[in-house]
């Protein structure tokens, strides 16, 4: 019995060698960057020069996943991945990463999903961008150094979660979010933004249990039309410097509920307030 496990041992780790060797570049040539079936991790890598010559490597192009985390890659430039494609990216925790340009990711635009640039030092973000992407589903620009966001700034038709989370942000534009009729999860957690104005808030998807999170943050002040045709059915507001819930605010958010509960069938709203 235990020759039949050694053996079926050695068999499955010559066939994951094998499907390895055909689905990745040869390991020498392609340093500093590992691949494996899984995808490619390239968070060993110094330069923005030296991962763009990883990805000159000749091999297999098409990849599920690519890992560049706690690197000291400094900018990531249009053409830095060479022809190589992903469905999923995570560039995320470079300290030293202050430029991001969207159309590096132009090899990809038809295939990826998700993208997370969690954890840099990206001041600047080409949001508009976003809809040159069909199939992304998540975004996510959590823990950076982004202060603003601007009018319309997002419009995507599949875009599900966005991540906007503890970064100094101090203002949101008239319809920033307004373009994403498939949004189920926004996080505004964690900003200095100390009040919404007008439409700020104002969300153009209509997903059942839409969450907002706007927790732990600075917010002090609310525009009696930033949730103006919003339909979030959690709404998170906790943690935050507000002494009062303004009728004109929020009364109109739970008419709007209520008319849907009573077409649809679907539950309340439930307020995270405290």
């Amino acid at each position: 019995m235990g020759c039949l496990l050694l053996a079926a041992a050695l068999c499955c780790s010559g066939v994951l060698a094998v499907a390895q060797a055909r689905s990745c570049p040869e390991a020498a040539d392609f340093l500093p960057c590992t691949c494996d079936i899984g995808g490619i991790s390239c968070g060993k890598a110094n330069s923005t020069a030296e991962l763009a010559k990883a990805f000159q490597t000749d091999g297999p192009k098409e990849h599920t996943d690519l890992w560049i985390q706690k690197s000291t890659v400094e900018s990531f430039p249009s053409g830095v991945l060479g022809d190589f494609v992903f469905r999923n990216i995570y560039i995320e925790m470079n300290a030293n990463l202050t430029s991001f340009n969207l159309s590096s990711l132009n090899k990809s635009r038809t295939f990826i999903m998700k993208l997370s640039l969690f954890g840099n030092a990206l001041t600047t973000f080409a949001y508009s961008g976003i809809g040159d992407f069909p199939k992304l589903t998540m975004l996510n620009l959590g823990k950076n150094r982004l202060e603003r966001i601007p009018d319309h700034a997002f419009q995507h038709p599949k875009l599900k979660k966005l991540v906007l989370s503890d970064n100094p942000i101090q203002a949101v534009g008239a319809y920033a979010f307004s373009a994403l009729p498939k949004l189920e999860m926004l996080h505004l957690t964690g900003t200095r933004i100390t009040r919404l104005g007008n439409y700020a808030l104002t969300l153009g998807s209509r997903v059942h249990k839409l969450k907002v999170l706007l927790s732990d943050g600075n917010l002090a002040s609310l525009s009696p039309l930033a949730f103006s045709d919003t339909q979030a059915q959690i709404l998170c507001l906790g943690q935050n410097n507000l002494t009062e819930f303004p009728r004109d605010v929020f009364f109109p958010i739970l008419e709007r509920l209520e008319r849907r509960r009573q077409a649809t069938g679907e539950d309340f709203l439930a307020a995270c307030l405290g």
